[in-house]
């Protein structure tokens, strides 16, 4: 059913509605681009402000922490230095030594006491110049100094000045400690010395292990360098036991700590020991060999920020998305009118859908060159009536295919496979449960593997295109059938006037072409009127019925067509005929009577040669030519000419 057109006033209204539609999109579009330019500038401005401020507290925490750390290291040497510079002490150690007594001994335990009470060490002892205690905060003690700190000793009595032993671990203590050793002399001659001792679990880790904000990945710890690696001193947050016992190699350098000992100072950005990006800051610890390192992971620290400005930038947001939305709403409400104004065509032409055939089932397949198997999807196993599983072998697939096409297939199959090439084809194939014919359409695609060359594979996809196979060749069969009936002639049922000019032209065209003569006979019914008049108009088509099927008996060569002209007239064209012989087929019909009920009781025919050897076609031969072998036909049956007699 042709749909109707629109009018041009309607078709133009249309049009300028829909330009004017583009155009405002178009302006949407473009503010909605500036809103966002502008919003994602915003932001990275505020975000780079946000890591500004992250960084420069990192910064500050790192300082403090290091500050802290340097104020107890060089509070416990100026407890050292005090103690060496302490003459009543030295005096006192001096007298216990020449005359040991309870009395000088009491004396000498309570400052060892008042040092351990006070100043918050975990042992305090009197040594001398050997290295042995001598006395304890509680009394009397009787042991050798551990080797580093004998070795300590050495260099404090030999330069007069404390010194003092890395935090360690050591079979005399059974907590990690920080030992410090305050010589003392009775003018130039050494007397000994103090051991001060501190747990650094107490006084040392804690101010490392603060910080001011809750955090889930902040952590802060104190390295030191030695000859190739980094041994950190404090507690690790997220690794146990990694006290005085955990080392990164110097060859790290992407660690923060690594960094830190290598000369980096102030706030940078590394991976730490668990392979995590953070964002870190190292200070080193003056009067010492220690660094301090703080870091927290840069997911946690911008993810604050982030919310902030996401928060603060909301409302430029909901403003663009509150336009966007009356944007829409605009189109929205034009799209609805449209609708109702196209809402009865769409209701006149909904028949034209639900004809419509369901989309085609299509499989997905993949063949391995190296091992020459087929890999199907569901759908494809459905369509091949595989039930074995989804990997088919090539041999199975050959024999699916339909004999007649096998060879075209396989021909098809291997040059993709030698050239590369993509696979379009169709072909039958024979499924084995039903022995029923189908016919699939192939797609695919060559892709080289670079890991397993020269092999490859072949991905694509299987359809089922029988229905559309079934209904390509009914329509083909019904345009053959129904050109054969627009070239019959439908009362006679032989060739009719467009048959015959199309033949004609073609024995024409042959004629010339191999220089041999074309004849054209014209028959037409004598006193077909009177007969017709007569018996009436069924009798009439009898008649030329039963004409035509004597004329069509004639008809011996392949080449030969009989056709009706037109009325009760006929022409037959005979080929390849010399003169005396066309001659003697015109005699021969023209002499034939037909039994009929007619006017005389037989019917008779007149007709035309209308022969041609290689010169223009005599179009207008038939009518004055007719007319001339009736009047002859005429004279010899004593009759009378018709008139014009051409039905």
């Amino acid at each position: 059913m042709p749909l109707p057109n629109a009018t041009p006033s309607t078709a133009a209204q249309s049009r300028v509605q829909h330009y004017a539609a583009k155009a405002l999109v178009m302006l949407a579009l473009l503010a909605l681009g500036g809103v966002v330019w502008k919003v994602r500038e915003v932001f990275h401005a505020r975000q780079a402000q946000e890591r500004h401020y992250a960084e420069s507290e990192l910064h500050i925490i790192n300082q403090w922490q290091a500050e802290s750390v340097a104020k107890w290291r060089n509070q416990r040497l100026a407890d050292a230095m005090a103690l060496s510079e302490d003459a009543l002490l030295a005096k006192a150690l001096a007298q216990w030594r020449a005359a040991p007594s309870p009395t000088n001994e009491l004396l000498l335990t309570e400052r060892l006491r008042v040092l351990q009470e006070q100043a918050r060490y975990s042992a305090a002892y009197l040594l001398d110049s050997q290295g042995r205690l001598l006395l304890s905060a509680q009394g009397a003690a009787s042991a050798t100094l551990p080797k580093a700190e004998q070795l300590a000793l050495k260099s404090a009595l030999s330069s007069a000045r404390a010194s003092s032993v890395e935090p360690r671990r050591d079979p005399f203590f059974a907590f990690p400690f920080f030992s410090l050793l305050a010589p003392l002399f009775q003018g130039t001659e050494p007397l000994g010395a103090v051991w001060l001792v501190s747990d650094v679990r107490t006084d040392l880790y804690p101010l490392a292990e603060k910080w001011p904000t809750a955090s889930q990945s902040a952590e802060s710890s104190i390295v030191a360098r030695s000859s190739s690696d980094v041994l950190f001193l404090s507690p690790l947050r997220h690794r146990k036991d990694a006290e005085l016992s955990f080392r990164i190699p110097l060859t790290q350098h992407g660690d923060p700590v690594v960094q830190a000992v290598d000369g980096a100072r102030g706030v940078f950005y590394a991976n730490d020991y668990r392979h995590t990006p953070v964002m870190a800051a190292a200070s080193p610890v003056p009067g010492s060999p220690w660094f301090v390192v703080s870091k927290i992971d840069t997911a946690e620290a911008f993810a604050n920020a982030k919310s902030r400005e996401v928060l603060a930038l909301s409302l430029p947001i909901t403003l663009g998305l509150l336009f966007a939305g009356l944007v829409f709403a605009a189109l929205q409400r034009r799209a609805r009118l449209r609708e109702e104004n196209l809402k009865l065509e769409l209701q006149r032409n909904m028949h034209w859908l639900e004809g419509a055939q369901k989309a085609a089932t299509i499989g997905a397949f993949a063949y391995d060159t190296s091992t020459e198997t087929f890999t199907l999807s569901s759908m494809a196993c459905s369509i091949f009536d595989y039930k074995a599983g989804q990997t088919m072998r090539l041999s199975q697939w050959v024999s699916l295919i339909h004999p007649e096409c096998r060879a075209r297939v396989l021909a098809e199959h291997q040059s993709v496979l030698q050239q590369h090439q993509s696979l379009r084809m169709q072909y039958r194939i024979c499924r084995d449960s039903d022995q029923e014919t189908r016919w699939i359409q192939v797609w695919g695609e060559f892709e080289s593997l670079p890991s397993e060359a020269p092999h490859g594979r072949v991905t694509g996809t299987v359809q089922d295109i029988t229905e559309r196979k079934q209904t390509e060749q009914a329509l083909a069969d019904y345009r053959t059938a129904l050109e054969q009936k627009v070239r019959l002639d439908p009362l006679t049922h032989i060739a009719n006037r467009r048959a015959l000019d199309e033949h004609v032209s073609t024995q024409w065209q042959r004629a010339m072409r191999q220089q041999r003569p074309l004849s054209l006979l014209m028959l037409d019914i004598d006193h077909f009127k009177h007969y017709n008049d007569h018996y009436g108009h069924i009798e009439g088509d009898e008649c030329l019925q039963r004409v035509a099927q004597a004329l069509a008996a004639s008809v011996s060569r392949v080449d030969e067509m009989v056709a009706r002209y037109g009325g009760a007239l006929w022409r037959r064209r005979v080929c390849h005929l010399a003169a005396r012989h066309r001659c003697a087929a015109s005699d021969g019909d023209g002499a034939k009577n037909m039994r009929s009920s007619g006017q005389s009781g037989h019917c008779t025919r007149s007709l035309c040669d209308g022969g041609a050897r290689h010169h223009q076609h005599r179009g207008g031969l038939h009518s004055p030519a007719v007319y001339r072998a009736k009047r002859r036909i005429d004279s010899y049956a004593g009759g009378s000419v018709d008139g014009p007699n051409v039905i």
